[in-house]
C-alpha cells in the first residue's frame, strides 16, 4: 500500500548530490569553485580587445606646440621680394609636432598657417618654404631646404622644422561685400607704424591634419621700445613667445599667391 504524499503543496527539489553552484557573468556560467586567477585572466583579456579596438578606431594622435620664438623681418631682407614690389612683411616660426598615436597611426600635416591681429585687420600668412634660419654678419639670413608641402608625422615621433610664412590672395569671388584680395599684405612701414601703437602681438598657428582636422597653438610678442628700435633699423628681430590660451579659430579662406603684393 501506497504512502500518503503531503498534500501542503508539491515536493522540494533537491540539489543532485555533487551538483556545482554557479552565478552568471555577462551570460556565462561560472562555478563558484573556478579559479580567480582565470576569472581575472577572461576579463583582461575582453578589456585588452577592448582597448586595441578604441585605438584601432582612434587614429594618430597629434599635438601642435606653440612656438617659443618668432622672426619678424621684411622680405627684401631675405631676398625674396619681386623687383619693384612694396617691401613686405615676412615671418619665421618653429612648428613642432608629437604624434601620440599607436603603432601604425601615422599622421600627415597638410598645410601650416601663422595669424595675428594688427589694429583692426586680421592677417594670415601660409606656409612658403622650409629652411633654416642664421645670422651671418648682424643680418638674418634664410637658408630654404624644399617647399612646404605635406610632412608625415609617425607614430610615436616627434618632428620640429622651421617655416618661413608669405601672405596668399584672398579669393574674393564668392566672399561678402568688402573682402580684400590683398588683405593679407602687410607694408613693413605699416608694420612698423602699428606696433609702435600696439606693441602686443597674439601670434596663432595652425596645422590642417589629413583629413580633415585642425590643430591650433598661440603664443604672445611682447615687443619692448627697444626692440622695435631694432626692427625699424635693421627690419629683422628674432622674438620671445610666450605661451597662452588659444584665441578663438578663424576659417581660412582659399588662397592663391606668394610673396607678390596684389596690383
Amino acid at each position: 500500500m501506497a504512502e500518503p504524499r503531503d498534500a501542503a503543496g508539491p515536493a522540494k527539489q533537491e540539489a543532485a548530490p555533487g551538483a556545482e553552484e554557479s552565478w552568471s557573468l555577462l551570460g556565462l556560467k561560472v562555478g563558484r569553485k573556478t579559479e580567480i586567477i582565470a576569472l581575472a585572466a577572461f576579463t583582461i583579456s575582453i578589456s585588452g580587445i577592448l582597448w586595441q579596438l578604441l585605438n584601432y578606431a582612434r587614429g594618430p594622435v597629434i599635438s601642435l606646440f606653440p612656438s617659443d620664438q618668432v622672426t619678424i623681418t621684411a622680405a627684401n631682407k631675405l631676398g625674396r621680394n619681386y623687383a619693384g614690389q612694396d617691401n613686405l612683411l615676412a615671418l619665421i616660426a618653429t612648428m613642432a609636432y608629437v604624434n601620440e598615436g599607436d603603432s601604425g597611426k601615422n599622421g600627415v600635416i597638410r598645410r601650416e598657417y601663422i595669424a595675428f591681429d594688427l589694429g583692426d585687420r586680421h592677417i594670415e600668412h601660409r606656409w612658403y618654404e622650409f629652411g633654416s634660419s642664421d645670422v651671418q654678419d648682424g643680418s638674418i639670413s634664410f637658408k630654404r631646404t624644399a617647399e612646404a608641402s605635406p610632412l608625415p608625422v609617425t607614430a610615436g615621433s616627434a618632428i620640429s622644422h622651421e617655416t618661413l610664412f608669405a601672405a596668399w590672395e584672398n579669393d574674393c569671388e564668392n566672399a561678402p561685400a568688402g573682402c580684400d584680395p590683398g588683405g593679407n599684405f602687410v607694408k613693413w612701414e605699416d608694420f612698423i607704424k602699428a606696433i609702435k601703437t600696439n606693441n602686443r602681438l597674439v601670434i596663432s598657428t595652425r596645422a590642417d591634419i589629413y583629413p580633415a582636422k585642425r590643430l591650433t597653438a598661440s603664443c604672445v610678442v611682447r615687443l619692448r621700445d627697444w626692440e622695435i628700435a631694432i626692427l625699424e633699423k635693421e627690419q629683422w628681430l628674432t622674438a620671445t613667445c610666450a605661451e597662452v590660451g588659444g584665441p578663438a579659430q578663424r576659417t581660412p579662406q582659399r588662397r592663391q599667391g606668394g610673396l607678390e603684393m596684389p596690383k
